[in-house]
């Protein structure tokens, strides 16, 4: 009899060890729905960065845009050169588009956006630093209160900001502040350095702002702003140079305009220079500035002035190459 009962307990034992557990409906069913959320993840992402992808604009809020050292911290790093132009604050300087190519050259077609241009930045970059194409260069631009055109389609997300496409090489942000604008290879990292993901072109220039204000350089008012990392003098390697009226009340075409420049060298400025700049100073007072006075020392060349808005541009553009051009779009 005892091997009989052991024979039932061992056979009763291997019953229960071959019979299948009961399935965990609660535990499957959060599996599943993790798998879900997982797959609903990343078709998001992908529809959210396909063309014509979801038209809300996650940042149409508007960024600080008041001077070229506001504009250079919403563009990509490495810029060779930047222009920024203030019309809105200057009638004369608004008022002188036409005559002045470089500018009315790389100014936003109020066509295209059904607006004119009131602050205005475009920056020029080195050859293929976007791409193998020509266009090195991109846009940010100020509308005022005008309604920009939103007529043309949209054609990509960026990080949840919607470019719109014009033609094959021109696109721009219809809800952004300043609008970027230019070729779609160019405006995308514009976009992601204005949304913060990348190093701004600020820190490129950010060492000639700091001579700006232990010299102290009149940079106040400034309606026309330039830099860039080379000049008509071969060892200049960064430079500030910028004019503005000297009194916004006096709205003639001919008012006067304080004119500022900071040169940073590559190597420290020798007699010669000097003497070269001493004759410069009286040579420009017969040329219609009313003051043209030079600064030589460290590594540094300053340049403070008082003259026409002609005559200011003039300096910049033929005598000291600050001024740089490349056709837009």
């Amino acid at each position: 009899m005892a091997v009989d009962k052991g024979k039932k307990k061992g056979a009763k034992g291997a019953s229960k060890k071959d019979k299948p557990e009961p399935r965990n409906w609660a535990k499957i069913g959060i599996q599943l729905f993790i798998v879900f959320i997982m797959v609903m993840s990343v078709f998001a992402f992908t529809l959210n960065n396909n063309r014509g992808g979801s038209n809300t604009d996650t940042s149409s809020s508007e960024k600080s845009f008041s001077g070229i050292a506001d504009a250079l911290r919403l563009i990509p790093a490495n810029a060779s050169y930047a222009r920024y132009a203030d019309l809105k604050n200057d009638s004369v300087l608004a008022d002188s588009v036409q005559k002045y190519y470089w500018l009315f050259g790389t100014l936003p077609s109020e066509t295209v956006f059904n607006a004119k241009p009131q602050r205005d930045l475009f920056a020029i970059y080195p050859q293929g630093y976007f791409g193998s194409f020509t266009e090195q260069f991109v846009s940010l631009t100020d509308f005022g209160t005008a309604k920009v055109n939103q007529s043309y389609p949209d054609y990509y997300n960026i990080q949840g900001v919607i470019a719109k496409r014009v033609n094959s090489k021109y696109f721009y942000t219809g809800a952004t502040k300043p609008v970027v604008s230019g070729r779609i290879e160019n405006v995308a990292p514009t976009v992601e350095v204005m949304l913060g993901y990348n190093a701004s072109s600020y820190g490129n220039y950010s060492g000639i702002f700091d001579e700006i204000k232990w010299k102290q350089v009149p940079t106040d008012g400034m309606t026309l702003e330039l830099v860039g990392r080379s000049c008509n003098l071969s060892y200049v390697d960064g430079y500030y140079a910028a004019a503005g009226p000297a009194d916004l009340t006096n709205k003639s075409p001919d008012r006067l305009y304080n004119y500022s420049a900071v040169m940073h060298l590559n190597q420290t400025p020798s007699d010669r220079d000097r003497q070269d700049l001493a004759l410069l100073e009286s040579a420009m007072e017969k040329m219609g500035f009313k003051s043209y006075r030079t600064q030589a020392y460290d590594d540094y060349i300053i340049i403070e002035a008082e003259g026409s808005l002609d005559a200011c541009v003039d300096d910049m553009l033929n005598r000291w190459g600050f001024i740089k051009y490349q056709a837009s779009l």
